[in-house]
């Protein structure tokens, strides 16, 4: 069973309307007292909205009960646009080259991020995870970089960084600007990924529109940086065979590659690429690293409706230490 909790928005500074709706999820379980798993997801361009059907089946692979929080990327502001915290003028989206040519809206990411860990915390979550599909699986490594504390899972599919190495993309981005601004996206955002417990990006060789080049080199660098610093993670990358990339419109005459959601998220092939190692990553990992400085000992809890006031006590933040070390690998998926 599924059903919608409430709406809200992420209230802050510099970027527009950005409202989110909360569903349950509790499918096929038998102990329905366990702490739930708080997971985001993230829409892809054009704003499409996943079903709660999706949403269902979702859960249903988790194995565990669920919170989803399914967010709007924010509305334009004072002459910006957003690709989720990816912010940007009409001029340097022009051949849809915003997340090239875009910057990273801090304010944005920080008022997302909060409300991601006072949500979880609300309903005492055990785990929390971040997931998207193509611009949302960008959303999600952004999140991931910005607050890496925040989460026990990024999980990234077709998706991409600022900037990009390729110079035969489908948005044909000018080398070698575009290269250089990919670099800097490594070295100063993509390392913090090494700080979350589980990063996993889900990729087709052959996409044309999100390079598997690029995501490549965010997973290397996040395994590089977990090992000099002794961090407890495990990132992953797992390839999506070529004749599944274009498994969700396979009889569309122009193929991108870059249409393999149902099978990588939905579809019974998706247990084996994506969700039973899923389970088993966050059976095993570290629990996440919990900022100490938020929220506050006297932080509130969030505001719900009248009807949920007395649904669940608000607890005290718990900050959680890191212990052990995770390997990290690469897996191809065939």
């Amino acid at each position: 069973m599924i059903r919608e909790l409430w709406e809200d928005r992420i209230l802050g500074e510099g970027f527009g309307e950005s409202t989110f709706k909360l569903f349950e999820s509790n499918d096929g379980l038998e102990d329905m007292n366990a702490p739930p798993y708080f997971v985001v997801w993230l829409h892809g361009m054009h704003n499409g909205l996943i079903g709660e059907k999706d949403l269902r089946t979702m859960q249903w692979r988790l194995g565990r009960k669920v919170i989803f929080m399914v967010p709007l990327s924010p509305k334009p502001c004072d002459g910006l646009h957003f690709n989720w915290g990816c912010a940007f003028t009409k001029q340097q989206n022009k051949k849809e080259l915003g997340f090239v040519f875009g910057y990273l809206h801090y304010n944005y990411l920080r008022a997302f991020t909060d409300k991601i860990v006072e949500l979880a915390n609300w309903f005492n979550s055990e785990r929390v995870l971040i997931m998207g599909y193509s611009m949302g699986g960008f959303g999600a490594i952004q999140a991931g970089t910005f607050a890496p504390e925040a989460f026990d899972a990024v999980v990234s599919v077709a998706g991409y960084g600022l900037g990009t190495s390729e110079a035969k993309s489908g948005y044909g981005a000018p080398q070698p600007r575009s290269g250089y601004i990919f670099e800097e996206f490594l070295e100063k955002e993509a390392a913090k990924l090494a700080k979350v417990p589980v990063f996993l990006a889900v990729h087709a060789p052959s996409d044309m529109c999100s390079s598997f080049r690029d995501v490549s080199a965010i997973i290397k660098k996040t395994q590089d940086t977990a090992w000099q610093t002794w961090a407890p993670s495990t990132a992953k990358l797992v390839q999506v065979p070529d004749w599944m990339a274009n498994s969700d419109h396979p009889n569309k005459k122009r193929k991108s590659n870059h249409a393999y959601f149902n099978c990588t998220l939905l579809h019974n092939g998706s247990e084996q690429m994506l969700w039973a190692e899923l389970r088993r990553l966050l059976e095993t990992a570290p629990p996440r690293q919990l900022s100490s400085a938020w929220p506050p000992a006297s932080a509130p809890a969030p505001a719900l409706p009248e009807a949920w006031s007395q649904w669940q006590p608000w607890e005290p933040w718990r900050k959680r230490r890191q212990v052990g070390r995770w390997t990290q690998e690469v897996t191809a998926w065939a």
